[in-house]
């Protein structure tokens, strides 16, 4: 490795691995027994040439279960000479999250650092030059800076206004504006989480337009697009304001029901959603008929977390398309999918 990597077990501190590298780095061999309360005899100094306590250093740091990375570090080498370590350390966890380690890399930064300074002193010097100058046009100066105040109130803004901006597109479907996958990931885990907490339930429903691929090689991709937003625009109408609707991908939308006060919630929205959907959708002068599949799980019976919350959800509802389609599928042992609206197609 072009780095140096030391590798210590947890508690003792023992190095239990060491590279070439890092014995070339540090001008000297690492000891292999060595336990944590010796880190202090390594040579990782102070600016001011005062050795490292042993809590100080970045292995005893990660041994204790702190990270850090790109940390510079003062070193004496065993000849003597003193360079600049950069340096990354962090703890290693087993499956359990026990501190099992501790892993230390780091590379000779000396030369960087001595470039930056020349680099530094470099700019100072050019600075000092400009602020003469400018010193000596103290008129064009004031409006300068009230140009430059101007300016960067104005680039603040733009920044605050395009981070929310960049903000929002990475938690939100650009077709249909509503919550996306990532974000749909993080309310549904704080939902579990909060359901956990104070015993309620909540469910995850998983809906699937049945025919949609047809309006896109009939009518074209802009077609399906406007199809895409009209039905975004109906599941919101009959959803509650505590309620995530999220839509992943494709004709996919998952609805996420955080607050059931009563067990029949969750079907009595189902119910309403898959009536909003059969209304015909308007395309290019013509009325196309779209239903739509829909998969429910419900905490905590069918899953105790989110991730399995959302695939019980989703092989609920490809049992519903399986089952006929414009339905919903409960899941679960011994749930059966029911058909609604049957009257309703036949008539």
């Amino acid at each position: 490795m072009p780095v140096g990597l030391v590798i210590a077990e947890a508690p003792s501190g023992e190095i239990v691995l060491f590279n070439d590298e890092a014995e070339r780095l540090l001008g000297h061999p690492l000891i292999p027994a060595q336990h944590s309360a010796d880190y202090a005899d390594w040579g990782a100094i102070h600016a001011d040439g005062s050795p490292y306590e042993v809590a100080e250093h970045p292995l005893a740091q990660a041994l204790a279960g702190a990270s850090c990375y790109g940390a510079a570090v003062y070193y004496r080498r065993g000849d003597g000479e003193v360079i600049t370590l950069g340096v990354n350390a962090a703890p290693l966890r087993s499956e359990d999250d026990t501190i099992i380690g501790a892993v230390a890399l780091f590379v000779d930064m000396t030369e960087q650092r001595a470039e930056e300074e020349r680099a530094r002193s470099t700019l100072a010097q050019l600075v000092e030059a400009r602020t003469r100058e400018l010193t000596a046009r103290n008129t064009e100066l004031d409006r300068l800076n009230t140009d430059l105040r101007r300016l960067s109130e104005g680039l603040e803004e733009m920044i605050r206004q395009r981070t929310a901006e960049l903000a929002h597109l990475a938690h939100h479907d650009h077709l249909t504006g509503l919550p996306n996958r990532m974000l749909l990931v993080e309310r549904l885990e704080r939902a579990v989480t909060a359901a956990g907490r104070y015993g309620r339930n909540l469910a995850v429903l998983f809906i699937d337009l049945d025919g949609f691929k047809h309006v896109n090689d009939t009518f074209g991709h802009n077609a399906g697009d406007e199809v895409l937003r009209e039905t975004a625009r109906r599941l919101q109408a009959n959803l509650r304001s505590s309620d995530t609707l999220a839509r992943l991908s494709g004709d996919e939308f998952v609805v996420l029901v955080s607050e059931m006060s009563r067990a029949t919630d969750a079907r009595e929205i189902a119910e309403a959603l898959l009536a909003c959907l059969a209304d015909p959708y308007p395309v290019q002068g013509n009325d196309v008929a779209l239903t739509a599949s829909i998969g429910v799980s419900v905490y905590p019976q069918d899953a105790l977390d989110a991730a399995t919350l959302q695939q019980h959800a989703d092989i609920a509802m490809y049992h519903a398309k399986e089952s006929g389609k414009n339905r919903i599928s409960f899941y679960g042992p011994g749930s059966q999918p029911t058909r609604l609206f049957e009257d309703r197609e036949a008539s």
